[in-house]
């Protein structure tokens, strides 16, 4: 059993990432094993191997992504993801052939907040007029074929989390309307995009620190509920 002392340390320790947040409203056991205990385990099904065998196919596919807008070619191979990784090429030529030298690509870039709220993006796209920031995309790839809708992508925490740390950061001086969320699944070649606007960013400020007042208010006994 978690001595007091310890889960008041672990609580204290915590960053509010949107997995995070998402656990706790999934499942508070989930939650608890994974960010309290620190229970990690496998059970080496097939369900289990095939989960680990697309999480390796996403870091990878990741990676890839992130080198294209470092400027340094993907690696070639045999893979299914190649043409893929060219539809990715494609917006990082659309971006350039549009902005020239007034873009800036943040692959794999990781913002956190004074409140230990922290999204770490896929890329941030930084444009600019006259030396001065007019807009932020944030895109997400998405490896997976089923189609994501547009409602879904509006709800999810990721989409919550990601756009309210954007605008709580580097794009504080911006207009909503000016900051977009963008999920892109290349091997259907979909696109699902997010607007801003006050309204929902003082929607997704109200929930996120909802969930975090419960998080850290976790006591000795919902520990012992949840066994």
């Amino acid at each position: 059993m978690i001595e007091k002392e310890i889960l008041d340390y672990r609580l204290d320790k915590l960053i509010f990432s949107q997995n995070m947040l998402s656990a706790w409203k999934r499942s508070k056991k989930e939650f608890i094993d994974k960010y309290i205990r620190h229970i990690f385990w496998s059970d080496d099904s097939q369900l289990d191997r095939d989960y680990e065998q697309n999480m390796s196919y996403g870091r990878d596919f990741h990676l890839m992504c992130q080198r294209i807008f470092l400027g340094i070619d993907p690696i070639r191979s045999t893979s299914d993801y190649d043409k893929d990784l060219d539809r990715v090429k494609k917006i990082y030529r659309l971006y350039k052939n549009r902005y020239g030298q007034d873009v800036i690509f943040l692959p794999e870039h990781r913002i956190e907040l004074k409140d230990r709220i922290q999204a770490t993006y896929d890329l941030l796209v930084r444009v600019y007029e006259n030396g001065e920031l007019i807009r932020l995309d944030i895109w997400d790839w998405k490896t997976e074929r089923k189609k994501i809708e547009k409602n879904y992508a509006e709800n999810k925490m990721q989409t919550r989390v990601y756009m309210y740390v954007c605008k709580e950061s580097i794009g504080s001086d911006l207009d909503y309307e000016n900051i977009r969320m963008y999920y892109y699944q290349p091997a259907i070649d979909r696109q699902v995009m997010v607007d801003y606007s006050e309204d929902r960013h003082a929607t997704n400020r109200n929930i996120i620190y909802s969930i975090i007042g419960e998080i850290r208010n976790l006591k000795l006994e919902d520990l012992r509920e949840e066994v």
